[in-house]
């Protein structure tokens, strides 16, 4: 994983020690988001990635505009 990112690592971590998919994770944690702090935690803090990622990207594409 060369060109992974945060996000891309923490997915992976995630699902690792959990056993099922980000998808159903995401679910499970919205509908009992009680039943798993841990959980919850964990993917609070992965959308706060999914945020900075997006924003990286917007950036990027607007320096390469200028560029």
């Amino acid at each position: 994983m060369g060109d992974a990112t945060a996000l891309d690592l923490a997915t992976a971590m995630i699902e690792e020690a959990w056993g099922r998919p980000i998808e159903a994770l995401e679910t499970l944690s919205v509908r009992h988001p009680s039943d798993d702090p841990l959980l919850h935690s964990a993917l609070h803090i992965r959308s706060a990635l999914v945020i900075t990622n997006n924003a990286v990207a917007v950036h990027q594409d607007r320096l390469h505009a200028l560029t």
